[in-house]
């Protein structure tokens, strides 16, 4: 398959995807008891549908895909042109995902041609796309990002680069190169850097010997 074009997404795959997304909107409400869990999926469906804010926004966002690939791209456009009034939310009908997508809130572009793996988590004033800069030609390909991945508030991750998986990008970097998998990018233009869990950190300080007083 050409690189500028996507996979189609039909009914059972958006079914799929929509289930996802309900794992991760409905992971805190179950979590804190706010939903019980014995209750059956479609009462989660509604219960995200009117308490979770953006839940309705990445709903949206996936039936406009389906519409699009149905041949319905009138109303692809249509749901887009909503989205975006809104919730503040423009999503292009060639961005893709293979799992969960989580939008803490609005103000939100990926547009292009987007891979997004499983577990993507993108915070307001991200932008997620292309690149028309001085340093490589514009290209219609976007970035392809991994599983669990966390774009922090204010991000632009942009052109035909690759994220790894459990990549965390920090708020307002600019990230316009390769990422590696289990890394922290920050900066702009962001450089990244191995990710240490909490888990590492503790080791590391039981590990190191204690100071001597003076």
């Amino acid at each position: 398959m050409s690189r500028y074009h996507q996979p189609k997404v039909g009914w059972n795959e958006t079914r799929r995807l929509v289930a996802l997304d309900m794992d991760m909107f409905g992971e805190w409400p179950l979590a804190f008891g706010a939903f019980p869990a014995s209750r059956p999926r479609w009462m989660l469906f509604f219960y995200l549908f009117f308490t979770a804010h953006m839940f309705p926004a990445v709903l949206l966002y996936r039936l406009q895909v389906f519409f699009h690939d149905a041949g319905l791209k009138p109303l692809a456009t249509l749901l887009s042109r909503f989205n975006h009034s809104i919730f503040s939310v423009t999503i292009g009908n060639n961005v893709r995902t293979s799992g969960g997508l989580y939008l803490a809130h609005g103000y939100v572009v990926i547009d292009g041609i987007v891979n997004l793996g499983h577990s993507v988590q993108v915070a307001p004033f991200v932008t997620i796309g292309l690149t028309n800069s001085e340093g490589r030609p514009f290209d219609l390909v976007g970035p392809t990002i991994g599983d669990h991945v966390n774009i922090g508030t204010g991000s632009r991750v942009l052109g035909p680069i690759r994220i790894g998986d459990h990549v965390k990008i920090g708020a307002n970097s600019v990230v316009v190169h390769d990422v590696p998998s289990h890394h922290t990018a920050v900066g702009a233009p962001a450089r990244s850097f191995p990710t240490v869990s909490r888990e590492e950190r503790t080791r590391a300080q039981l590990a190191s010997p204690p100071e001597e007083d003076a």
